[in-house]
């Protein structure tokens, strides 16, 4: 069914990180391990290479950090220079996933003629049911979603729930626009040589990765998968805590990246980048208003 090259990108996370590989690394499916380091700490990155010594993976280190996007890169080209996986799983140091899970979500992105990558459903360490996927929206829904009240009052308007989504070949899983990444598959057969070290967009350094690669594969008239009747477990954020910080700076990162997105791959022009930054101006203070002044969670 092909051979599967799985990257883990770390940055200051190492506990969690060797958490995961020492999960994965009993796994007949997975045929190597990656993983790369996002030029963490020098205490970090002492700690990976010791508790991963005597381990049979690659490890790699960036020489600056890049964010996500250039890291997960890093490993892609590693991958694709040294050997010739089938498949690239793409695997945050703070989820936990099945070999059922991983071999399901194979499955159906074999089954899927054109199919270029796929996931599963996500849920929290407490098993409740978190975000799983996109939908490719116009500009002005991108904006609804945004914000933290308009994303709830038009949540139905901006993404169709999942039994409303067109079925995939298999009959079960379900086609979308992007799966978080956080955890995905990658059928490299979909891409040239060329196409597959330019996955991610270098300019982004955190957030909107997953939409841009949706936009890449959507041009190419391919698609991407949600299989409904399978789950990992992320414990969200865990991971971009160590790179971002406060619930504002998140925010200042996630805003740059979204203007980034509508600019780039929405195409979109000076009036409508001019609306986009009001708008998002005022999403800022919404979030600051609602958590740091009211204390709420979000």
């Amino acid at each position: 069914m092909g051979n599967i090259s799985c990257i883990i990108l770390n940055y200051n996370d190492s506990e969690t990180t060797v958490g995961l590989v020492r999960q994965l690394e009993g796994y007949a499916c997975i045929d190597d391990l990656i993983v790369v380091d996002n030029h963490s700490s020098e205490n970090d990155w002492s700690n990976l290479k010791t508790s991963l010594e005597g381990k049979k993976l690659q490890l790699l280190r960036t020489e600056e950090n890049g964010g996500y996007g250039r890291g997960n890169q890093s490993g892609i080209d590693y991958a694709m220079e040294h050997g010739s996986p089938d498949y690239i799983m793409i695997a945050n140091p703070d989820i936990q996933v099945t070999e059922n899970v991983i071999l399901r979500v194979r499955d159906a992105l074999a089954g899927q003629p054109d199919g270029a990558a796929a996931s599963a459903m996500v849920r929290s360490p407490e098993g409740r049911e978190l975000f799983s996927y996109w939908e490719l929206v116009p500009l002005w829904k991108e904006l609804l979603d945004a914000g933290l009240i308009t994303r709830r009052l038009f949540r139905r308007l901006i993404t169709a729930p999942p039994a409303k989504l067109p079925l995939a070949e298999d009959g079960r899983s379900r086609i979308v626009g992007a799966v978080p990444g956080s955890f995905f598959l990658i059928k490299m057969s979909c891409f040239t040589g060329k196409q597959a070290k330019s996955l991610f967009d270098p300019n982004l350094f955190l957030y909107c990765e997953e939409k841009v690669l949706g936009q890449k594969i959507r041009s190419k008239g391919l698609k991407e998968i949600l299989v409904t009747d399978a789950f990992y477990v992320h414990a969200h954020s865990v991971s971009i805590d160590k790179s971002a910080g406060s619930i504002t700076a998140k925010q200042r990162i996630l805003h740059k990246s979204r203007l980034y997105y509508y600019r780039r791959y929405l195409h979109a022009g000076p009036f409508a980048m001019a609306c986009a930054r009001i708008w998002l101006a005022a999403v800022l203070c919404e979030v600051r208003f609602l958590t740091e002044i009211l204390g709420m969670r979000w």
